[in-house]
Formats: C-alpha cells, structure tokens, sequence
C-alpha cells in the first residue's frame, strides 16, 4: 500500500497518512493545503466530521468542511487518515481509547492485524 507522504518536492500534491510516529496533523513536519483531516474537536456539530487543511493562522489550523465553512482548531484535533486510496479518496478508522476514552486513528498495518489496538499510542506506552 503507498503511503502518501509530504516531506519531497516529487510528492507535491500527495497527502499523509497516519504511522505510528504522526497520527494527527500537529505530528506532520510539512502540512499541505487539501491534507484530509477528521475533526475530533470542541465544536459539537462539526465533532466526528471529514475536511481538509486549508493554512495556518497562528497555533490554530485552518480547516474547510464540504459546505464549504472554514474554522480554526488545535492541529491536535485533526486526526490523519488511515488510507488514502489511487484515487485520492481518504478512508479513517478512528477509535476511542479504552484507558483515556480519547479519540486515534490507526494506521493501515493497525486495520490489517489480526487484533487491532484497544488504547491510544499514548496510553500503550
């Protein structure tokens, strides 16, 4: 499975995925405008919703819904995808923590064992 990475200038254009060392957007060195995103932030109505990154605007990121409405969250609320398929489509598999009850995405190798992981990276170590 590809792994669609941020860090090259022959990647431009592709977006990231989550690994173990970057499961949220605040993990990823280079962030680029159109980098899917699922929201687990304060805001109740947009909670648990699919967007991309739009830009920076201090600490906070920038981010786009469907309806085209842009807000700013915590780059610590914007979980990455599990996969991004050939035709730039992103697949999350979000689960919640057993110990601390909060929200991680697993990565693709976490989706495709035999046992997928029942706490947070965080809480494992």
């Amino acid at each position: 499975m590809p792994i669609f990475g941020t860090d090259t200038s022959d990647q431009a254009g592709k977006f990231s995925c989550a690994s173990a060392a970057q499961r949220t957007l605040k993990d990823l060195r280079t962030k680029r405008k159109g980098q899917p995103v699922f929201v687990v932030g304060h805001r109740l109505e947009r909670k648990g919703k699919e967007a991309t990154f739009e830009v920076f605007n201090d600490r906070l990121a920038i981010i786009r819904f469907d309806d085209d409405a842009k807000l700013g969250y915590d780059p610590l609320e914007l979980l990455l995808p599990t996969e991004i398929d050939e035709q730039g489509v992103a697949y999350f598999e979000i689960r919640t923590c057993r110990q601390c009850e909060q929200f991680f995405p697993l990565t693709a190798d976490e989706c495709d064992a035999d046992e997928e992981p029942t706490v947070c990276p965080d809480c494992a170590s």
